[in-house]
């Protein structure tokens, strides 16, 4: 936490301590605007909410404004101290709308002097509503939850195609390659066990990501856990993707090695053949060749000694 935040945080947050602790103290200048807004809102959030939790809402406005100072006072000095700062910042956040509608309805007002004071108030209060979600966005140049959840779950399905891709490399040289016998058995037990090792990696990473995202809000956190969840599945499904791949290109290479061996030995048969008939006909040819290397040789001479004469 830099000092600059630190003092900007509790900057902000002294106007909603200050109006908090006034509401708490003296509710009843804020009951006339807060009435209004009571009537129009209890009624539709005890529509809405549980039945055991609609039963303790209370009705009373001036009840009400207390306990929207109070949620002022808490956000404030969570905000200021930094402890749970953005939570206390959404709390503040919350408490700004209510008010704001309630104490400065520039809409409704006739008289042209209030209309313009009230709408000055309510800009102002829109101004501290920014400051709040800012600061309840602030991450203090971390990565935010939904951040390191998408990176997380980006990079888990990277590694696993990179594994697939490795494990379909390794199953391809070996249908191509010359691996007979006991050699094919060993490259299907090592496909086998690496997608075992893919499969196992890919739920401990989602393992990690879940376990690796810190405290926050708690729709962020959901958010985190979904994402991570989903990576995992993915990751799950193209491991035993490729474990299928894996044991289909083993089972396909066993298949095919005693052809595979036999053609080899075929082609051997042939060059060998081939060698054969070609030594054979060297040696065919070998006594005509030397006769004709001697009679060469013997007009080479002649042509010497005609020139020496």
């Amino acid at each position: 936490m830099t000092l600059l935040r630190a003092a900007a945080r509790t900057m902000l947050a002294s106007y909603f301590v200050a109006s908090g602790v006034k509401a708490i103290r003296n509710p009843e200048k804020l009951v006339p605007a807060a009435a209004p807004m009571a009537d129009k809102v209890v009624p539709l959030v005890k529509q809405y909410a549980p039945e055991q939790v609609a039963h303790y809402i209370p009705e009373d406005p001036a009840t009400l404004v207390r306990l929207n100072g109070a949620v002022e006072v808490l956000g404030g000095l969570a905000l200021a101290t930094g402890k749970g700062r953005r939570l206390g910042a959404l709390l503040l956040a919350g408490t700004i709308v209510p008010s704001t509608i309630g104490n400065y309805p520039f809409w409704s007002r006739t008289d042209a002097h209030e209309k313009a004071v009230d709408r000055s108030n309510f800009l102002k209060s829109i101004s501290l509503l920014g400051g709040v979600l800012l600061a309840a966005g602030d991450t203090e140049g971390k990565p935010s939850l939904a951040w390191r959840a998408h990176k997380g779950g980006e990079l888990l399905a990277k590694k696993t195609s990179k594994a697939s891709d490795r494990v379909a490399k390794r199953a391809h040289s070996l249908t191509d390659g010359n691996d007979f016998g006991g050699k094919v058995a060993k490259r299907a037990s090592q496909l086998g066990d690496t997608s075992s090792d893919l499969a196992e990696g890919a739920l401990a990473g989602g393992a990690a990501l879940v376990s690796a995202v810190v405290a926050g809000s708690r729709r962020a956190q959901k958010a985190a856990v979904k994402q991570a969840k989903v990576a995992t599945k993915v990751a799950a499904e193209q491991a035993e993707v490729a474990r299928k791949q894996a044991a289909a290109a083993a089972k396909q290479a066993r298949k095919d090695a005693p052809q595979q061996l036999k053609a080899a030995r075929k082609f051997a048969e042939e060059q060998a053949a081939a060698a054969r008939q070609a030594a054979k006909q060297a040696r065919k040819d070998a006594p005509q060749q030397r006769k004709a290397a001697r009679k060469q040789a013997r007009k080479v001479g002649k042509h010497i000694e005609l020139g020496s004469n």
